[in-house]
């Protein structure tokens, strides 16, 4: 008598780091094989195997998997290995479901759970490490949010939550920027808006990571989102709202070439808000 055929319906569930569906179709000590099903903009925490090695294979969708330092799209019909000990994540930025079959050699749970790294990639001295700006993916909006949400941070700011940052994310006159680490960890965000205008753009909102804070990144984001800003020759002025009672932030924007200046009548600040607008003299940046 052959054996019953294994499904979706029939196989194990499970829900793996809170937004992935796993089907356990073969549940074996020397071998797994799970259909997974990643919703779309979600993303798998970044984690290592001591002993499994890997295979995704993508059925439906295109997965972008970070291996170690390198990232790689893999397309629906094609798949790529993972080495034991290989730190990996795997994200969907495409707009449908992503769904993967996911073969592991021994299966990952004979291998104890997935480790996660670090929260954040430090130097030999403990401080917070900044990498590198992208533009931020809908994955990356738990990390945004949950930096917003600190105590010390909320009095500053002015709108927020999940559906506003969708709207800029979503906004042509809008960029929605990350600073993340080496293993593509967040540790800040900015965000530049006013992007129609051709000679002056708004840096609409900074915050760094509670973990990271008075150690340079929120220096390191400015320059950084300064640079994208300027990235247009037609762009002469940059300016920023920033609350009266934040004076370590003023502090760090005149550092880097802001000055306070009266509001123009266009602009509309946060209710104990103070306009600056930088002056072109920054000695980090060159034009």
């Amino acid at each position: 008598m052959s054996p019953d055929p294994i499904s979706r319906g029939t196989a194990r569930h499970a829900v793996w780091d809170d937004v992935c569906d796993a089907y356990h179709l073969v549940d074996r000590t020397d071998l797994g094989v799970v259909e997974e099903a990643v919703p779309s903009g979600a993303q798998g925490r970044p984690h290592q195997h001591a002993r499994s090695r890997e295979f995704f294979y993508v059925l439906a969708g295109e997965a972008t998997i970070a291996l170690g330092p390198q990232e790689v799209r893999v397309e629906e019909g094609s798949g790529v290995e993972v080495p034991a000990g290989t730190w990996h994540q795997v994200r969907n930025e495409g707009e449908d479901e992503l769904r993967l079959l996911v073969v592991s050699s021994p299966r990952v749970a004979d291998s104890g759970p997935r480790q996660s790294p670090r929260p954040f990639a430090r130097d030999r001295s403990g401080l917070v490490v900044g990498s590198h700006l992208r533009r931020t993916r809908r994955g990356d909006l738990k990390d945004v949010l949950s930096f917003e949400q600190e105590p010390e941070t909320q009095p500053f700011l002015g709108q927020g939550g999940r559906e506003w940052h969708e709207r800029a994310l979503a906004d042509p006159d809008m960029e929605h920027w990350v600073l993340v680490d080496r293993l593509d960890r967040v540790v800040a965000f900015g965000i530049l808006a006013g992007l129609f205008r051709p000679d002056i753009v708004e840096i609409r909102r900074m915050v760094v990571a509670p973990e990271g804070r008075g150690q340079g990144l929120g220096r390191l984001l400015l320059r950084q989102l300064l640079e994208q800003a300027l990235a247009s020759s037609e762009v002469s002025r940059v300016w920023l709202d920033v609350s009266a009672d934040n004076t370590g932030a003023r502090s760090l924007y005149r550092s880097m070439g802001f000055q306070e200046r009266p509001t123009p009548a266009e602009v509309t600040l946060l209710e104990d808000g103070v306009y600056m607008e930088w002056s072109g003299q920054a000695p980090t940046l060159a034009r």
